[in-house]
């Protein structure tokens, strides 16, 4: 009879005034505080019941940050730093990928130069691969068109038609 009562309102939050209910979804049970068309949602953890979480332990879960799943959001350190860019003084960094090690200096990805390791590999290699890497990524190749247009002629009396390219 419990899960038939369903969102459960919890209370409001007393900062904010949003409404605080506990309820089941696709993923589990939940709280979620809603602020008009604005909704927070946090899963409960295994020790919680949906059917018998309060106000405040929501209003803890709601505090934490949210977590991300997978690799989105998060962010590995470097396996070696190989220094700071001339031009903006951000990190140039050796990172462990799943093809292997690569060079990372802001959003910009290059590969390794061939012949060298994360060991022996230099501020100055790195650098020129990224240039290398955005330079490539800078060119545009526009192909030439070329338009024909053909017409198909008759002369009177005709019954074959003649092509004619103009």
């Amino acid at each position: 009879m419990g899960l038939l009562a369903l969102p459960r309102l919890l209370g409001t939050h007393p900062l904010t005034g949003g409404k605080i209910k506990a309820s089941l979804g696709r993923f589990g049970p939940y709280v979620v505080q809603e602020e008009g068309k604005e909704k927070e949602y946090r899963s409960l953890k295994a020790s919680d019941d949906v059917l018998t979480i309060t106000l405040d332990r929501a209003l803890a879960l709601l505090a934490e940050p949210k977590k991300t799943r997978g690799a989105r959001g998060s962010t590995k350190p470097p396996l070696k730093e190989l220094g700071k860019h001339p031009d903006d003084g951000e990190l140039v960094g050796l990172y462990e990928g799943p093809y292997g090690v690569y060079i990372k200096h802001g959003k910009t990805n290059a590969k390794i130069p061939e012949g060298e390791t994360a060991e022996t590999l230099t501020l100055e290699q790195a650098l020129e691969a990224l240039a290398a890497k955005t330079t490539t990524a800078k060119k545009t190749t526009t192909k030439k068109t070329t338009s024909t247009t053909t017409k198909k002629t008759t002369s009177p009396g005709s019954k074959t038609g003649k092509s004619k390219t103009v």
